[in-house]
């Protein structure tokens, strides 16, 4: 009986905004038809919950999934299940009339759930900065928010041209980009981390393969003897430093050249992202871009 409560309770609310609504494609080629001012609004995806709130919508998300913990706002919402398999029920129960999901994450079997109790889904699919870039405007005209996309993807914009701008001309350096110390997973090309890395002037020390992140042994670290280790810690895990002590012959390391970097700032396709490529460009060229955002706080 309670489900079938909210099931009527979720498609008065729908049926309600129909008549405003507007269609936008989305990542995944699909049309959605979303209310012009979307009210209740639920993220499947941190790094989007991330990007709501920075574009002052925390107070219409009305569901989050685990690991929404930027801005601490966001940690207090209601959680509608686990990052890698959301709750359909609790979902439905938020009466959304908006959910964000992620093509790397959310199936398309809760996408098609979804769609069939009317739901309307938006799906997002950021790879690299100039994607994120992109979506954070359209994310700002898909919400209802469009001047506050617009400055959103015009300051990150600004930063990356910034960087570009610092590095023109410098020696790229051969850098490994750590993601995991145990076991040791890398960032290789096409990532997004190796995205920001080009950007930041440096050169990944990953060579393309299967895996756009790898696990590597000792072998591969020592035969790559890269210049700069940046490492993006995960709580819980070794000190980055005593971690790749064992190596001494290292370049990297002989040099002091191991650097830790807020995983966040490398890895949620939002705003923050100019932290991690300020943080880059100081970690690589000593040059400071002079990015005083308050997110960049440690």
């Amino acid at each position: 009986m309670r489900r079938v409560l909210v099931l009527l309770l979720l498609c008065c609310t729908v049926f309600a905004s129909i008549a405003s609504a507007a269609t936008w494609t989305d990542a995944l080629g699909r049309k959605v038809d979303v209310p012009a001012t979307p009210k209740r609004i639920v993220s499947l995806v941190p790094s989007v919950t991330e990007d709501l709130f920075a574009l002052g919508l925390g107070s219409r998300v009305v569901g989050v999934t685990e690991y929404s913990d930027f801005p601490s706002a966001a940690s207090l919402k209601p959680h509608v299940g686990s990052y890698d398999a959301p709750n359909i029920e609790a979902i439905v129960a938020a009466r959304p009339d908006l959910v964000i999901a992620g093509a790397d994450v959310d199936s398309p079997v809760l996408v098609n759930r979804l769609n069939s109790l009317h739901i309307p889904v938006y799906v997002v699919y950021p790879q690299t900065l100039d994607d994120t870039i992109a979506m954070l405007k359209r994310l700002g005209e898909v919400t209802g928010v469009p001047d506050a996309g617009a400055r959103l993807s015009a300051s990150l914009r600004r930063t990356v041209q910034r960087a570009k701008a610092a590095v023109a001309g410098r020696q790229p350096v051969r850098t490994l980009l750590c993601e995991m110390l145990r076991p040791l997973v890398v960032a290789g090309p096409k990532t997004l981390a190796d995205d920001l890395l080009q950007v930041a002037g440096g050169k990944n020390v990953v060579s393309p393969g299967p895996l756009r992140y790898p696990t590597w042994g000792a072998e591969g670290v020592l035969a790559a003897d890269p210049q700069v280790i940046i490492v993006a810690p995960h709580p819980g895990g070794p000190d980055p430093l005593g971690f790749f002590r064992r190596w001494p012959e290292l370049t990297a390391v002989k040099n002091g050249h191991v650097t830790v970097i807020d995983a966040d700032w490398l890895q949620f396709p939002g705003p923050r992202l100019a932290c991690g490529l300020a943080a880059l460009v100081k970690a690589l060229h000593g040059i400071d871009l002079g990015v005083k955002e308050p997110a960049c706080s440690p």
